[in-house]
Order: C-alpha cells, then structure tokens, then sequence
C-alpha cells in the first residue's frame, strides 16, 4: 500500500498532544514518608493528628480512634 502526504494532522496524534496519560508517581507531590513525619510531628507538639491511612483522629496514647493505626 502505497503512503500518501497529506497536509493535515492524524487525529490520533491530535489526541495524544492534548493532554499526557496520569502517571501514577507524579514526582515532586508528598511522599510516603512526609506524610508520615508531619502526623508524627504533630502528634509531639499538640498531641493529636489526622490519621495517614484513613483521615481520623490520631492521639498519641492510643494511635487512630477510626482505623487503629498507630505510629510507633
């Protein structure tokens, strides 16, 4: 099959310069370990934070009232 030259663009190229796949590390977002560290810095200053792993309360005496999780 012969190609021919035509002077406008595929559409599929169309499609894939509007907008790029997400990817599922985005560099440069929060990482595992910020998030950890921020919930442990402010369960040290205030005694309480927001649970990394579901967004309950988290107090340093017994870990996460919602899902039980605890930093230790």
């Amino acid at each position: 099959m012969p190609a021919v030259a035509t002077p406008q663009t595929p559409r599929a190229a169309e499609e894939a310069s509007e907008a790029p796949e997400p990817r599922l590390f985005e560099p440069g977002g929060l990482t595992l370990e910020d998030v950890v560290l921020e919930a442990w810095s402010d369960l040290v200053a205030r005694g309480r934070a927001e649970c990394p792993v579901c967004g309950g309360a988290m107090t340093g005496a017994g870990g996460c009232g919602s899902c039980g999780a605890e930093l230790t």
